[in-house]
């Protein structure tokens, strides 16, 4: 069987990226993400205060990696210590870790661990919400969630004055 000239250049590649949150016994709780794709394989762990939101620590290492500005460069998660996840963490992450003097693969992977931090505080929420057996009672464990979290509010969905909120009366 012959193999046409376009088979050989076909491009394979396959990226998985793991997160996850863990609620510590210290009362705080810890990210961890892992990158591994063709040409990339990360891992990351981000300790975050409760009830603040703060990174509290942070390490990560490259175990492979072309980006040459982010061997050997975990150096500069120190740099993240101390920032609040929340509002503006995507902009501050990008500026001060990544960019052309940063790691813009660390960069994606804190935020990858903020987004599993704040998905952590979701998950008991979105169970009553699916435990709901009327319309009604769905409505007011959306309500009560948005009256007794005010973390949910970063998100644009539960915005303060948007359509739904005003619906529901929070």
């Amino acid at each position: 069987m012959v193999q046409s000239f376009v088979d050989n250049r076909i491009l394979n590649y396959t990226r998985n990226i793991h997160a996850g949150a863990e609620n510590l016994d210290n009362g705080n709780t810890m990210a961890r993400v892992r990158v591994d794709d063709t040409f990339l394989s990360a891992e990351l762990e981000i300790e975050v205060n409760i009830p603040d939101l703060k990174i509290v620590s942070i390490q990560g290492r490259i175990i492979r990696s072309f980006a040459e500005e982010c061997k050997n460069n975990a150096e500069i998660l120190k740099r993240a210590i101390g920032m609040r996840v929340g509002s503006g963490i995507t902009r501050l992450v990008k500026e001060t870790i990544g960019g052309t003097n940063g790691c813009n693969v660390f960069a994606d992977m804190i935020l990858e661990g903020c987004n599993a931090v704040i998905m952590g505080f979701t998950v008991d929420e979105l169970e009553k919400q699916l435990a709901a057996e009327t319309d009604e009672a769905f409505g007011q464990v959306l309500k009560d969630m948005l009256e007794n979290n005010p973390r949910v509010a970063s998100c644009i969905a539960f915005t303060e004055g948007n359509d739904l909120r005003k619906r529901l009366g929070v």
